[in-house]
């Protein structure tokens, strides 16, 4: 079982990460949250023991299941424009590799 220090500034970092990827500040999540811009940095920075309330607020702000908050395997998080890049790089691919393929079928 993790100590509960790492698993504290696990929740913040991915807080944090999930934060970013929606493109807010500290203050625009505490606002949308309903807690105090300086609680969302302290969270982040695994600085203080938020209660499940506060994580479940949070959680519903950034509009994710609240055991995302947990997860312990580098947490990816892609906004929306970079999904349509991805996507796009694949469709790119896909089309390569059907070229390639017919030429040597």
């Amino acid at each position: 079982m993790k100590a509960p220090i790492a698993l504290r500034r696990l929740v913040g970092e991915n807080i944090r990460s999930l934060r970013h990827a929606k493109g807010w500040s500290q203050e625009e999540l505490g606002e949308q949250a309903g807690l105090s811009y300086k609680f969302i940095g302290e969270i982040e920075r695994g600085a203080v023991n938020p209660s499940l309330d506060s994580l479940a607020k949070i959680a519903n702000a950034l509009t994710i299941n609240l055991a995302k908050l947990f997860l312990d395997r580098g947490l990816i998080v892609l906004s929306p424009e970079e999904v349509a890049k991805v996507e796009s790089s694949l469709s790119v691919l896909h089309d390569v590799l059907g070229t390639v393929k017919s030429k040597f079928s």
